[in-house]
């Protein structure tokens, strides 16, 4: 019997936690040709809710997934999105394919289990402007419109503001394209696609994913363990929710450890989301210390304020009690923390990214 709980990659169909009502948003979206930019934090179900959508949408639109992560050049990013294109262009006869679809550049393709597009050195700058035609041909090519979905798309962003302004040129023209933009560090996004100076600004509408209710994760956690054979309380799922803070990679993550304990005997207890919590937090502890190692005092200040609950953190009662000199030395390890991914704020309330991380300092240095 398969654990039914699935984390660290996109999940699908029953697999999927309680995002009705963004779900059906999107693919209205997706098919109205309306660009859509989703952030939150990461590991918040953004790539499976678009995943999601894209499944159910199958045979209406040709779907372009670029993973934008880890991309260091145009080449790099170029190289993608012609590579995501061929995989789509249905013809008898590849050679032919390739002709229609580059027009400036002849790029090498390599075949295999994914046919991989390759340009020369010397071409970066063709091969960048060519491939960003390319969805563009394709929809007109396969008469459906094509949803491109650019993962982690604020890491283009350091390519440079020219590499946004000739995306925005091109895609701005595009009538059977859908762009799908998914980005992690909310900052870097709204800075994108919010501020009147940047070319993406305006450029679709926004999608704020939160997390997910507390009633509908209930739900969807006593429907896992109850379809596989294993008892447990609606009492035990709040401890666990309680636990995790509703986050949906990290409540995934303990049910999933936690069913391992219920599938033997077939019941959870009290004692056994207890001694699964600690063991957890005990197992992530060696990178925990990596992470606290690795700070200045300030952001440890700061990191440790959160965990433990302060709110008004830049009031002078909090400067006293946690020694700072001046308001912005707070600030600046608030922006710190935030760009290393390490706090977030929703509902304009600081909180540890990690609900996890977020115990383990509590338990090792006290919450008083």
């Amino acid at each position: 019997m398969k654990n039914p709980f699935i984390y660290g990659e996109p999940v699908s169909k029953e697999n999927f936690a309680n995002r009705e009502k963004e779900l059906e948003e999107l693919k209205i979206e997706i098919l109205s040709g309306q660009n859509v930019i989703i952030y939150s934090p990461r590991r918040f179900g953004k790539s499976s809710l678009v995943y999601n959508a894209l499944l159910e949408l199958e045979g209406k639109v040709i779907p372009l997934w670029i993973d934008c992560y880890g991309v260091l050049t145009k080449k790099e990013l170029a190289e993608r999105i012609a590579s995501q294109v061929l995989q789509h262009w249905k013809t008898r006869n590849m050679f032919e394919s390739i002709k229609k679809i580059f027009k400036s550049v002849t790029p090498k393709i390599k075949l295999g289990e994914k046919i991989e597009v390759e340009f020369s050195i010397g071409e970066e700058e063709r091969a960048f402007e060519e491939a960003l035609k390319l969805p563009q041909r394709l929809a007109e090519h396969s008469k459906k419109t094509v949803a491109v979905v650019f993962d982690e798309f604020q890491e283009i962003a350091e390519l440079g503001e020219h590499v946004l302004k000739k995306m925005r040129s091109e895609f701005q023209w595009h009538r059977d394209v859908t762009y799908i933009f998914i980005g992690s560090k909310r900052g870097m996004m709204e800075k994108i696609f919010r501020s009147a100076q940047s070319p993406f600004y305006n450029f679709g509408k926004h999608m704020v994913l939160k997390k997910i209710p507390k009633e509908k994760f209930k739900a969807f956690i006593s429907k896992k363990f109850e379809y596989t054979g294993v008892k447990i309380n609606l009492g035990l799922i709040e401890e666990i929710l309680d636990l995790t803070g509703c986050h949906p990679y990290y409540t995934q993550k303990f049910c999933h450890e936690l069913w391992y304990v219920g599938k033997l005997k077939r019941e959870i207890t009290l004692k056994d989301v207890e001694e699964t919590f600690e063991r957890i937090i005990i197992e992530s502890e060696a990178s925990y210390i990596e992470i606290w190692d690795s700070l200045p005092i300030s952001q440890k200040k700061v990191l440790l304020a959160i965990a433990k609950g302060e709110k008004d953190i830049y009031s002078a009662d909090f400067l006293v009690k946690y020694e700072f000199k001046t308001a912005s030395q707070v600030q600046y390890s608030i922006k710190a923390l935030q760009e290393k991914e390490l706090i977030h704020r929703p509902n304009g309330i600081y909180e540890i990214s990690d609900p996890f991380l977020n115990h383990w300092l509590l338990w090792r240095f006290g919450s008083g």
